[in-house]
């Protein structure tokens, strides 16, 4: 793996923490959302109701069949969340190890593009504005020249 290859793996592990964190709100909104319908429906417990087909307290029971089990969530819920966690731990040792070569390198610019870029995630364009420096220049002239500081530090490192 290249160091490139190694900086962008840091962001996009970035990205993937970012949407499992999204599902697991989602999961939790639906989980609330279950309990809330639940006791909506509390009152039908143990209520035996005459009904015809296509009627709608058939389509409620059928409804309330198909309801996940809010236990069940919670299951899911939790496997997801150690998921997380796990890939969390993951993208804090990536970015330890990757700050560690970062302050071998000797050019405060070179620091600082590999630090907003790859640990602190941000666009190139806020990179450039944060640098002072145009996109173009930071993208085609410091970049290359940062990752290949990086690597001869890494090199150093290990």
């Amino acid at each position: 793996m290249t160091a490139e290859d190694f900086l962008n793996s840091i962001r996009h592990l970035d990205y993937e923490i970012t949407a499992l964190d999204h599902t697991r709100t989602r999961l939790m909104d639906q989980r609330q959302d279950i309990l809330d319908r639940a006791m909506s429906n509390a009152a039908l417990t143990g209520v035996c109701v005459q009904h015809s087909a296509g009627s709608k307290t058939e389509t409620l029971g059928v409804q309330l069949a198909d309801m996940i089990t809010p236990e069940e969530l919670v299951r899911k819920l939790n496997r997801l969340q150690d998921r997380v966690n796990k890939r969390i731990d993951t993208l804090v040792d990536k970015k330890e190890q990757a700050q560690v070569v970062i302050e071998r390198i000797s050019d405060a610019r070179y620091r600082a593009l590999l630090t907003y870029r790859y640990i602190n995630n941000l666009k190139w364009s806020s990179v450039a504005d944060l640098m002072g420096y145009t996109i173009n220049w930071v993208v085609n002239d410091l970049k290359p020249r940062a990752i290949d500081a990086y690597e001869r530090a890494d090199k150093t490192t290990t």
